[in-house]
């Protein structure tokens, strides 16, 4: 079996671009994640001391959903990347 390139399969990069979209990805993430920590670390030790409004405990859930959306999604692309290497071995 062929490995699918991402233009047959509708992907919208170009093939040969994968790996830089990936590593800007990766760069952005830990960039903003860096920046976020010490945020989410200030809430989390306020917790028991405030009540958040429910307009915010909306906008925690959506921030939560949308991160964990995120997060499965480059779990499947990292696992299909062990599929790629085995099909690229058997060609």
């Amino acid at each position: 079996m062929a490995k699918l390139c991402a233009s047959d399969v509708g992907f919208c990069v170009v093939d040969d671009n994968a790996n830089a979209i990936a590593d800007t990805l990766v760069h952005r993430v830990r960039v903003a994640a860096t920046e976020m920590e010490s945020h989410v670390n200030r809430l989390y030790r306020g917790r028991q001391a405030f009540d958040l409004e429910d307009g915010a405990r909306r906008d925690l859930d959506k921030a939560i959903e949308q991160l964990a959306y995120m997060v499965r999604t480059l779990r499947e692309v990292q696992d299909e990347q062990s599929k790629v290497v085995y099909l690229q071995a058997a060609e």
